[in-house]
């Protein structure tokens, strides 16, 4: 029996989404997105600083890994708006007949 086990896991990968990114996101449970900016991204979380619309004030929110994973997100980013990438998970499954991602070979997941 062995004592260590090797999983792969979803992560999010930083060489497509950075901080500073423009970025879209609509939670399953809202009825709008909100857009804003990546202010930390780690491979578990993002982290967006967006405008609510009072005043001078900023807010954040969180996009996490494992709600991207199990399609709770839509989610559109843009390091230029030049080309605006776009994730969007329950199509997602549709398309891969899978649980709506891609992981590569090392375990990240692509959005």
């Amino acid at each position: 029996m062995a004592l260590i086990t090797e999983k792969p896991m979803a992560v999010f990968d930083l060489e497509q989404i950075v901080r500073g990114d423009l970025i879209w996101g609509r939670h399953s449970s809202w009825k709008e997105g909100k857009a804003g900016f990546v202010t930390s991204a780690t491979e578990e979380q993002l982290i967006i600083q967006y405008y609510p619309g009072m005043g001078n004030v900023t807010n954040h929110f969180r996009i996490l890994i494992n709600e991207v994973r199990n399609g709770q997100w839509d989610i559109r980013w843009s390091a230029d708006l030049k080309s605006i990438q776009e994730y969007n998970a329950k199509e997602d499954c549709k398309q891969q007949g899978t649980g709506g991602e891609e992981v590569d070979d090392s375990g990240r997941i692509n959005l």
